[in-house]
């Protein structure tokens, strides 16, 4: 009975390379699923409507959520200190424009507040954002 037995001739492979990239492929996808959910920023639900989304690059967001917690960029911001941001944010921009978020179940006077503050910010654009509407019946 022969057995088999390794010589010098036979091909060796060296897995130090293949090691090396399957280690970078897995971190590469470790990395990549955790910033999966990062654009979503704050959750909510936005009222229906006809007109068009707002188009322009590097706008101001200013969002209140459900419970009346107010947002600047996805950034949580006392209203107390809301127009000041808000000139912190445009200092660099002549014509800005804010868009507003607010969740549905704002009342309407919260969200005139708010647009007062951002009004008194010297900001005189401002866009309302809403959802697409449903054309189902």
């Amino acid at each position: 009975m022969k057995f088999y037995q390794p010589n010098s001739k036979t091909l060796k492979f060296d897995l130090t390379p293949l090691i090396d990239v399957v280690f970078q492929l897995l971190i590469f996808f470790m990395l990549t699923t955790t910033f999966i959910n990062v654009e979503s920023g704050v959750k909510v639900d936005l009222p229906s409507g006809d007109f068009a989304a707002v188009s322009e690059k590097r706008n101001v967001v200013v969002t209140i959520t459900e419970n009346n917690v107010l947002y600047l960029n996805n950034h949580l911001v006392d209203p107390n200190y809301l127009t000041e941001k808000l000139r912190d944010e445009t200092k660099d921009n002549p014509n800005p424009l804010v868009v507003l978020e607010a969740d549905q179940n704002v009342t309407h006077g919260k969200v005139v507040r708010v647009m007062d503050l951002i009004k008194k910010s010297g900001i005189e654009r401002i866009a309302i954002a809403t959802k697409p509407r449903d054309e189902s019946p």
